[in-house]
């Protein structure tokens, strides 16, 4: 999310080993294509196969403009663009990809935090882990939305980002803090919604 930490070769590098997992990833879920129009299309199943398809998208766009603007892995294809706005698409759908993706792991964190509580044999009903793990939500999604506006993610996604201006670097610890909390921020807000969701439709509301 910010190469001036790394270069931009390993910036590139790295490009290429996310999108290899991204392809696998959807190689191993390829059978959710094949099952998008069957069965009950619920509300949360529609929030959910709209979030993957976007991120689909979003992933794919980041992909190709990285390949067109690159300077290092794919210069010697001879395709590279100079376009300010291929550019801008692609730190655009890099921070989209970014929360949606924490979006798609949203929809996923009931059932992993109870593998979680599973392998650790926590009581999930237990007083103490629910005020912790309502604490620690709070907390995270507050700093998170904190951080998100100080690092300028609506600017960032609206592609409104100036390349000359990007201010005072922090620390490279500051800075996995911040997106951190940031992906975990999308990820509890997306559970809380959806926990919402299931209060609804078990009170017959939709």
């Amino acid at each position: 999310m910010n190469y001036r930490y790394i270069g931009n070769s390993s910036h590139e590098i790295g490009g290429v080993v996310l999108a290899l997992l991204f392809i696998l990833h959807n190689m191993l879920n390829w059978r959710w294509y094949g099952y998008f129009f069957k069965g009950k299309q619920s509300l949360r199943r529609i929030l959910m196969n709209l979030t993957n398809l976007l991120l689909v998208v979003a992933m794919v766009t980041v992909f190709v403009t990285g390949v067109l603007i690159s300077v290092t892995v794919f210069a010697p294809l001879g395709i590279r663009s100079s376009s300010l706005f291929m550019h801008e698409l692609h730190q655009g759908s890099a921070y989209a990809s970014f929360i949606l993706a924490a979006v798609h792991l949203g929809f996923h964190w009931e059932m992993l935090v109870a593998k979680c509580k599973n392998w650790l044999h926590i009581d999930g009903a237990s007083r103490g882990w629910i005020i912790m793990s309502r604490s620690v939500s709070i907390i995270v999604i507050t700093y998170g939305i904190y951080a998100s506006f100080v690092n300028q993610i609506g600017d960032n996604l609206l592609m409104q980002h100036n390349f000359a201006g990007w201010g005072a670097e922090i620390s490279l610890r500051g800075f996995l803090l911040d997106y951190f909390a940031i992906m975990g921020c999308y990820v509890g807000i997306t559970y809380y919604l959806l926990q919402v969701l299931n209060i609804k439709k078990q009170g017959g509301l939709y």
